[in-house]
This record gives C-alpha cells, sequence and structure tokens, in this order.
C-alpha cells in the first residue's frame, strides 16, 4: 500500500538498518516456512513497529507481506503437485491450509488453474 499524498506516491525513509530488518522478515517468512506468523510477531523479531515493516516491505519488495506469504505457500503447493503424489488436500494442509476449499480458491486465483488442473499438465 502507497500512501498517496497530494496526487504524489509517500515512500517511507528507511535507514540501513531498517532494510536489514526488512530483508530479515522475510528471510523469517521465507527460509523457516513461517506461514502462520503474524505481523506483530514478525514486528518483535526485527525490532521494527508495524507500520514501518509493513510500508516497508511493500516498498523494497513491491508486495505486501501478507501477499508475499500467500505466494510462498502457493510456490510450494504447486511444487508438491508437481513432484509428488500427496492428495490435493493433504498439499492443502502441508502449506497452512485448514481448508482444503479455501485453499484451492487462492490456488486458483494465483494460478489462473485448480489444483487438480494443474497436476494434470493443463498449466502450460
Amino acid at each position: 500500500m502507497t500512501f498517496v499524498i497530494c496526487n504524489k506516491p509517500f515512500l517511507m525513509k528507511l535507514k540501513k538498518e531498517d532494510l536489514e530488518r526488512i530483508r530479515l522478515a522475510k528471510d523469517l517468512l521465507t527460509v523457516n516456512k513461517r506461514y502462520h506468523i503474524t505481523i506483530d510477531d514478525l514486528s518483535q523479531q526485527t525490532q521494527l513497529n508495524r507500520t514501518k515493516l509493513q510500508f516497508g516491505f511493500k516498498q523494497v519488495f513491491g508486495v505486501s507481506i501478507d501477499d508475499y506469504r500467500i505466494l510462498l505457500r502457493m510456490e510450494k503447493a504447486k511444487e508438491l503437485l508437481e513432484q509428488t503424489e500427496k492428495s490435493v488436500k493433504e498439499i492443502s494442509s502441508l502449506v497452512g491450509y485448514r481448508s482444503m476449499g479455501s485453499f484451492s480458491t487462492m490456488f486458483k486465483k494465483v494460478y489462473s488453474k485448480s489444483p487438480t488442473e494443474w497436476r494434470n499438465g493443463l498449466h502450460g
């Protein structure tokens, strides 16, 4: 989310240490597959306030923390669909979804194909 003031985007001034902490937040999400970590927990672990963390993450990486987390989950799901015989229900659980319906809806939103269509080779 970018603030627009007088039709000009607002960019937050970020210090070198802020950038390092924002990168740490990304690493916590990426490397540790922390699908359910809250913004407050990330804020605490990176020692950045919520606002700076959220706006800074979007500014640096071009995507919100929540959208980045979704993309990570969908990439992992796609990989599991292509490389394993696990059921869609099992994959949805492995990537942190409690509801297979919610998982399938999000997968289709991201890839324009259902998980089953993707697995059956209809993605390319």
